[in-house]
């Protein structure tokens, strides 16, 4: 069924009209009206908020044979992806969209396959599933929720890549030309994240990822996607530098800050020194006038600079691999690995030979 007619369906179930599900969303009629005709696209916040207000998961609206793939990955064929958000939003990305869904369905089955092996399965819960984001200060509200929930403290994330996995969302990379950034998107109930591994730039890769994370997780009050993407940004900067932090930093003290320092900031929280000046400029720490100013300064120095700081991380999804070594060498009560060499060659496109190599006899057992 698609996607507008199942919202109809569940809507009439819930014995709403067209108006009352139009007050209790938040949208117009007319909205609502297209919705179910099928002429406006489906983006995750509207789920989101359609799903509040019927009563159900996310999943259970755009999935009508509520098959969970999470859990049953013998059907490769149905692996699809719904409520796709772009990094930067051009039509060119539509040319690599089925190219790199089909691209990435194997990996997502073989770890998915994988986890059930190794009874090692991660269920994302979204913190912040309560927080309508209407506004800047919603954003560092749903930041600081998340930071708690997480108990990630004022703290820099050092491997947000890391984070997330752990967290149960699925973060995969393919190789596409540098106009291509990123997407997000769900797979069932599983959240999927696709970096373009051609970027080598660190921390440009770490804000993208968690703007992602923003588009999967945030329920934006706004239709406006070009508001969106600046509040995914916003989400971005604030992950990665708390404002505190900031704060601490451009004290009533002082007139500015030194490059020097915005180095170290960089170098400490991963976070590229043109995102600690929008960081700067959204606390309101400084206005327009000198964000302006310093992005003359910051043009200028880069034309001299060979520096301006370095991230010393790597972000890379790791989950796949650290499971697959992890079933290779810890005994279950038979006394056998969970997984062979032949079926951890197969999941991870590796020879037995090179299987072998990699995680072969290297162990720290205990007596």
């Amino acid at each position: 069924m698609e996607l507008g007619k199942r919202i109809k369906q569940l809507r009439q179930d819930a014995g709403l009209s067209q108006q009352e599900f139009a007050d209790y969303t938040g949208f117009s009629v007319s909205y609502i009206q297209k919705f179910e005709e099928g002429k406006r696209e489906m983006k995750t916040n509207h789920l989101i908020r359609f799903s509040k207000v019927l009563n159900l998961k996310p999943f259970d609206i755009i999935n009508t044979e509520s098959t969970n793939l999470e859990y049953n990955p013998t059907n490769k064929s149905a692996f699809s992806m719904t409520n796709i958000e772009y990094r930067e939003k051009q039509d060119s990305h539509k040319i690599f969209e089925n190219e790199i869904i089909e691209t990435i369905s194997n990996d997502f089955f073989n770890i998915i396959e994988l986890e059930n092996i190794m009874d090692d399965k991660i269920k994302f819960k979204n913190p912040v599933e309560d927080i309508v984001i209407t506004n800047g200060d919603d954003i560092e509200d749903a930041v600081k929720v998340i930071r708690k929930k997480w108990k990630l403290g004022k703290n820099p994330i050092y491997d947000v890549i890391h984070l997330l996995e752990n967290k149960g969302i699925k973060i995969f990379e393919v190789e596409k030309p540098n106009s291509f950034v990123a997407f997000s998107g769900w797979a069932g109930e599983v959240p999927i994240i696709v970096l373009n591994a051609v970027n080598p730039d660190i921390a440009r890769r770490r804000f993208t990822t968690l703007h992602e994370l923003a588009h999967l997780i945030l329920d934006f009050d706004i239709d406006d996607h070009n508001k969106i993407e600046r509040f995914c940004n916003h989400f971005a900067g604030a992950m990665l530098l708390f404002e505190d932090v900031l704060f601490d930093h451009f004290n009533n003290q002082r007139n500015g800050i030194t490059l020097e320092e915005l180095k170290s900031i960089k170098s400490a929280y991963g976070i590229s020194i043109w995102a600690i000046i929008m960081r700067a400029l959204t606390l309101g720490i400084i206005n327009w006038d000198t964000y302006h100013s310093w992005e003359e300064n910051y043009d200028q120095w880069r034309e001299n600079e060979t520096s301006f700081g370095e991230y010393r991380g790597v972000e890379k999804p790791k989950r796949f691999f650290s499971l697959l070594a992890k079933g290779l060498n810890i005994d279950n009560r038979e006394g056998k690995s969970l997984l062979s060499h032949t079926r951890a060659a197969e999941l991870s496109n590796m020879t037995v030979k090179d299987i072998k190599a990699r995680f072969g006899g290297k162990n720290f057992m205990r007596n």
